[in-house]
């Protein structure tokens, strides 16, 4: 985090880390979501915030790329709009526990069209057509999840301005990759570009965000704690540029025991479809409340409580009751301001656990219908 910011932002930029569209969201992907989602609309009650979404910058990535190959290869004749996210979450996690060797020239003709003219292979049109429709059944108002926008700077320009920095450590001309220069800063280093030239999923989220820095703004960097080396390091990275910078890490939800990438399974049961079918008496308001209350509420930012079924159910009947009586005024949008200010950070947005346990205190009433704006 920059050390010298001491002043809010005039503008406040929420960057969710990435989301290949390869696998089903399991808890930890839904905690992030949710947790975006209530820090998002409650700081745009009292200050300006831009949110960064775009597709590019998980398709762009060797990650996808090397599995939507994979497929083209091994089932090209599949009718991806009939599988389910699921199904192809498990073809996922077979994929990287096989370790296949991609072909690297096929590799980059995928990444070209990607980059290029934001092709999406059917499998993850298919992926990302369900999560639409999961998350507008959550309440997840749109990120931007149907953007198709060229990313703000090229590669090459990117690389180049990196470069001229002395970010980096680069071995192409040696045949090897290229690193980002994380010892500078006592980070280990970490490869930007394979020496197969294909790009690590941090390239083309520095290619979104740099060209987006100005005075007055404030980059949160909203991710997961498994890869807080890499969000370090690009925090590192962009204020370098002249970035205001904060890190907002959220632990892993651990399922079945572990806390482990999407990429190696045990999501299953647990995956935001799943949870969204799972059979109840309550509405689609306390469906929306209840995963916030859980998500949001019981597994704070550092918590480590594995994902418990039945404390979410109560969580959602708990968010029936408090949406079946009435609220005890009808609050003003100038009240709800003054609450959620004195909710605020000192970065300047309004922390989503802080607001979701005052809505959860004992003295706490039925929220407001401003309130409720939030929350469902």
């Amino acid at each position: 985090m920059n050390r010298s910011l001491t002043t809010a932002a005039d503008e406040l930029v929420v960057a969710p880390v990435t989301i290949t569209p390869t696998k089903p969201l399991t808890p930890t992907h839904v905690k992030g979501l949710l947790w975006t989602d209530i820090l998002v609309k409650a700081s745009a009650r009292v200050g300006g915030v831009r949110l960064v979404w775009n597709n590019r910058m998980a398709t762009v990535t060797s990650q996808a790329a090397a599995f939507w190959h994979h497929l083209d290869l091994t089932e090209p004749h599949t009718d991806w709009n009939r599988e389910s996210d699921i199904r192809i979450g498990e073809r996922y996690v077979r994929f990287h526990s096989e370790r296949r060797e991609a072909d690297p020239q096929a590799v980059k003709e995928c990444l070209t069209r990607a980059d290029e003219d934001g092709w999406v292979h059917p499998a993850g049109r298919r992926v990302l057509d369900l999560w639409s429709a999961q998350l507008d059944q959550l309440g997840v108002d749109d990120l931007g999840r149907a953007t198709d926008r060229p990313l703000a700077a090229t590669a090459e320009a990117m690389v180049g301005a990196l470069a001229g920095r002395g970010l980096l450590v680069d071995h192409r001309r040696f045949g090897g990759p290229v690193h980002l220069d994380g010892p500078r800063w006592g980070l280990p280093l970490r490869r930007l570009i394979g020496a197969d030239g294909h790009p690590n999923y941090l390239l083309p989220i520095l290619r979104e965000l740099v060209p987006m820095i100005r005075p007055g703004r404030l980059f949160l960097l909203v991710h997961d704690d498994g890869i807080a080396a890499d969000y370090l390091l690009l925090d590192r990275v962009l204020t370098e540029f002249g970035a205001r910078t904060v890190r907002l890490p959220l632990s892993r939800v651990p399922v079945g025991g572990a806390a482990r990438s999407s990429r190696y399974g045990g999501w299953k049961g647990s995956t935001l479809g799943d949870l969204a079918a799972t059979s109840g008496t309550a509405d689609r308001a306390a469906y929306r409340l209840g995963m916030r209350l859980y998500f949001a509420g019981t597994l704070h930012q550092r918590s480590t409580q594995p994902f418990r079924m039945p404390l979410l159910r109560r969580c959602v009947g708990r968010a029936a009751g408090l949406l079946d009586r009435a609220p005890a005024d009808g609050g003003t949008s100038a009240g709800l301001a003054a609450t959620l200010s004195l909710l605020r950070t000192q970065q300047g947005y309004v922390d989503p656990y802080r607001l979701t346990a005052a809505l959860l205190g004992r003295r706490a009433g039925a929220p407001a219908p401003e309130l409720r704006a939030i929350y469902t």
